[in-house]
């Protein structure tokens, strides 16, 4: 039999796909080999790069929503005093401000409350407002440049009330 015609023979092909098939396999398994234990080190890797920063975007979110919190209730508590009691209305105004910052654990941010009426602040239907702005410090930041330069996130917040006849 010549050689071309072994080659086309249905035994010598089923030898031939034999052997690749062997070949393949081990092939396949010495790749298995290589790859084990490749697993855990690629979910700690994934877990690092992908978590640390989500967990760190949620803190600092949440962050700043303690100071728009702290600055929303500075800012309808003064005005509320204001309208009620015009005089010493800036002081209380400050005073809340500190303890409402301090009940959202922003002792570190720097805030200012701006008290303004509409006319006599002690006359019925005037319009005070208050306007709280704070500078909420962005967490996990180290203060290189300072204390005037440290990153923040400035949220503000506003609130209008009205002097009632009965307090004036």
């Amino acid at each position: 039999m010549s050689r071309a015609a072994r080659r086309g023979s249905a035994a010598h092909r089923g030898r031939a796909a034999h052997r690749g098939t062997a070949a393949r396999r081990g092939s396949t398994e010495a790749r298995r080999r290589t790859d084990a234990g490749s697993a855990p080190i690629e979910f700690v890797f994934a877990t690092t790069v992908l978590l640390v920063p989500l967990v760190y975007l949620v803190i600092a979110l949440a962050q700043v929503q303690a100071g728009a919190y702290a600055a929303q209730s500075t800012a309808i508590d003064a005005a509320r005093q204001a309208a009620r009691q015009p005089e010493g209305a800036a002081a209380r105004a400050q005073a809340l401000g500190e303890l409402h910052f301090a009940d959202h654990g922003l002792e570190s941010a720097r805030w200012t409350v701006e008290l303004s009426c509409s006319g006599d602040c002690a006359r019925a239907g005037s319009r005070v407002t208050a306007a709280v702005e704070a500078r909420v410090p962005v967490p996990g930041v180290p203060q290189i440049w300072g204390g005037a330069h440290v990153p923040g996130i400035t949220v503000r917040a506003e609130h209008t009330d009205v002097v009632s006849p009965e307090e004036s």
